[in-house]
Parts: structure tokens; C-alpha cells; sequence
């Protein structure tokens, strides 16, 4: 009898410790805890969502450039095509050129409209004669883009690791509660 007062006795102790960890975190209740550790996984979400797109950015960047390089190296083609689009025996000549250019323009179009904020740049750069300054600038955009990258990690880890120690003081709160043994039944 007095053995099983004994063990009341440490394992409220122990809850009472938990407790006062939890509280230190900023939550005055399990349902609070509860509502912090929803919170956090909706942030990881928010900025794992962040990171893809900025990746799919990236990816599509690296595509768009060898369309580039294509209108670039075509254009002149393209260019004699439009001057005199009835000019039968220079289509015949240059028909693969000038169809590789509008392909590849075509292909710009389309990531133009998925990146709105690249337009003026790439707009811009495709006027030159090369492209050098183009890729520069594009090259610079990547590196923006996985400075934000290495950012997001940062913010993840840093709730991931939140997250592990609010879950494990809920764990260790519910069993000292016998809240599982409840609930297995």
C-alpha cells in the first residue's frame, strides 16, 4: 500500500517537472501545447512548399537558358526568314534553323509566364548579340535563389527540432497521465 503511494508520489513529481518544462516553452495547457505543436507543422509545411518552388525555379532556369542559347545562335536565321516569309528557297534552306528558333521561343513564352519577374531580363538579354550577359544575370538569380534555399533550411531545422522536443514533453506528459492507458482499451 504504502509502495503504490510512493510511486503516486514520484510520477506526479515527474509530471509536475514536465509541466513546468512545457510551461517554460510559452504553454499554459496540453490543448496549448497541442496548438503550438499543429502550428510548427504548418510552418515545415509552408517553408518545405517554399523550397520546392524556388527548386522548381532553379530547374527550370537551367531549361530555358539552352532555348536561349538556341534563339541566340538562331536568330539571324529567323530574322532573314521574317524580313521575306515568301521566300520559298530560303525556307527550304534554313527551315531547320528558323523552326529550332521558334521552338525554343516558344519554350521562353511558356517560362515567362511561369516566372512573370524574369520577363524584363530575358526580354532584354535576347535582344543582344550575345548572351553573355544574360546568363550572367540568370546565373546571379540561381545563386539568390539558393541563398533563400539555405535560408529555408535553416528556419526547418530549427522547427524540426522544436517540434521533437514538444512532441516528446506531450509524450512523456500523456503517459505519466495514463492518458494511453485510457485510450488503448
Amino acid at each position: 500500500y504504502g509502495n503504490q503511494d510512493w510511486v503516486v508520489h514520484t510520477n506526479m513529481q515527474v509530471a509536475s517537472k514536465i509541466l513546468l518544462k512545457i510551461r517554460d516553452k510559452g504553454f499554459n495547457s496540453m490543448e496549448a501545447l497541442e496548438k503550438g505543436i499543429q502550428k510548427i507543422s504548418f510552418q515545415k509545411n509552408e517553408l518545405k512548399q517554399e523550397f520546392e518552388k524556388l527548386s522548381w525555379e532553379q530547374k527550370r532556369i537551367k531549361e530555358v537558358v539552352k532555348h536561349i542559347q538556341i534563339c541566340i545562335s538562331k536568330r539571324e536565321h529567323y530574322q532573314g526568314y521574317r524580313k521575306n516569309p515568301n521566300d520559298k528557297i530560303y525556307m527550304m534552306m534554313n527551315r531547320k534553323d528558323v523552326e529550332a528558333y521558334q521552338k525554343s521561343y516558344e519554350e521562353i513564352d511558356v517560362f515567362l509566364k511561369q516566372f512573370p519577374h524574369l520577363k524584363d531580363i530575358v526580354l532584354e538579354g535576347l535582344k543582344k548579340k550575345s548572351g553573355k550577359n544574360l546568363f550572367r544575370k540568370l546565373n546571379e538569380h540561381s545563386k539568390e535563389l539558393w541563398a533563400k534555399q539555405e535560408e529555408i533550411i535553416k528556419k526547418h531545422n530549427s522547427l524540426a527540432a522544436q517540434y521533437e522536443e514538444l512532441e516528446h514533453l506531450k509524450n512523456n506528459m500523456n503517459e505519466y497521465l495514463g492518458r494511453d492507458k485510457t485510450e488503448k482499451k
